[in-house]
């Protein structure tokens, strides 16, 4: 079969080995102009072309250089020619193309329980960061259903006020100070018990002494369950002790961590 070279005139014989690995592109041996192979191929040259000489063969950046400049034109067989050769070469490549297409579907379908694998891993080893977000619970909660694991609470920190307080020397040990508290869970929700921190202040509000203080530690209520949570719209009284710095500490300061 032939392509002809459309910068030029010129007509080469090629075969579909050559225009396979070029995946069509091919390089003119006279102008070494690029083109399309494909778009251009006959089954047989012009009868009157003047034909140049013969070109080098060889590859370049995936083109392939057309092999060699038409001398003469081949006579016509009288025999019918049961199939057109440029149609057999477009139909190769196009199966050869539909391959790589299967094969890219293939490994895509392969590799998507391994994303799915990765995706679980991270959400797993980062549950307590990625549960804090709403929208993301329901997929989490399918997780640990699979995975034996239970959703962190949603947490608010910042929904929890005081509604009464009161610090004064301990009855007992005067070295040491008591603390009493009111706290309210306003989230809407219910939450996980607060970390206490309790700061004291001298008179220019620089923090001189405080302490962190765990639901366990500061619970006085028998009764109520540390795994169970913060009820919404529930109060407690809670109750903390530390070293009494002396008469500097003027002021004090509570935050739920």
């Amino acid at each position: 079969m032939y392509t002809h070279c459309p910068h030029c005139d010129t007509y080469f014989r090629v075969t579909s080995e050559q225009l396979k690995r070029a995946h069509g592109e091919v390089r003119c041996g006279r102008c070494f102009g690029t083109f399309n192979a494909l778009q251009h191929l006959i089954d047989e040259p012009p009868a009157n072309t003047e034909y140049p000489a013969p070109a080098e063969t060889g590859q370049e950046s995936g083109t392939t250089t057309a092999a060699k400049a038409v001398e003469h034109h081949p006579p016509i067989s009288g025999t019918a020619i049961k199939r057109d050769h440029s149609q057999q070469l477009i139909e190769a490549l196009q199966v050869q193309q539909g391959g790589s297409g299967g094969k890219r579907l293939l490994w895509g379908l392969l590799s998507l329980p391994l994303l799915l694998l990765l995706a679980a891993q991270y959400a797993y080893f980062n549950l307590d960061q990625l549960s804090q977000t709403p929208p993301l619970r329901p997929a989490l909660e399918m997780l640990c259903e699979v995975a034996g694991c239970e959703v962190p609470m949603l947490r608010a920190p910042q929904q929890i006020k005081l509604t009464q307080r009161d610090i004064r020397s301990h009855p007992d040990n005067r070295d040491i100070l008591l603390v009493k508290a009111t706290m309210v869970n306003e989230a809407g929700f219910t939450q996980p018990f607060p970390v206490v921190e309790l700061v004291l202040h001298d008179i220019t509000g620089h923090p001189i002494a405080g302490r962190r203080f765990l639901p366990e530690e500061y619970l006085v209520d028998p009764s109520l369950d540390v795994a169970a949570g913060f009820r919404d719209n529930s109060s407690t009284t809670i109750v903390l002790e530390l070293v009494d710095p002396g008469a500097e500490a003027v002021g004090f300061e509570f935050n739920f961590l």
